[in-house]
């Protein structure tokens, strides 16, 4: 799994950097929360649906397919998110689980305390 070089790379340098990706993969979680309720709304067409990538690189716009199932587990930690195996940034994260087409990042260090803030303002 290789390192990107998107924008949450390129932009700035430590903490602050840190900061923004776990924002950005904040984000995207919260959208596919919203997804995720759309797909359970219309029934359970297919075993997997299609979400945002929750990778840090704020200029990726692309999906992976996930099981609900798959989904809700990664969901149970604040600081873990599912990003696309090339989606990686061991800078402020680190994979903790390999699927098929996707793989389990956990944020680290402030990124992951951000990670875990945002979790609780948007579940309380």
């Amino acid at each position: 799994m290789g390192a990107r070089g998107g924008e949450a790379v390129r932009r700035g340098n430590g903490e602050g950097r840190e900061i923004r990706a776990a924002r950005n993969q904040a984000l995207f979680r919260a959208v596919n929360e919203e997804i995720t309720k759309l797909n359970k709304a219309f029934g359970a067409v297919a075993d997997k649906h299609a979400i945002a990538c929750e990778c840090a690189d704020t200029s990726c716009i692309e999906m992976l397919e996930i099981s609900p199932d798959e989904y809700g587990a990664v969901r149970r930690h604040p600081r873990r998110f599912p990003v696309l195996p090339a989606h990686v940034y061991p800078e402020v994260e680190r994979v903790v689980a390999e699927r098929d087409g996707y793989v389990v990042v956990e944020k680290l260090g402030v990124a992951g305390e951000v990670a875990e803030a945002t979790n609780l303002a948007q579940h309380g």
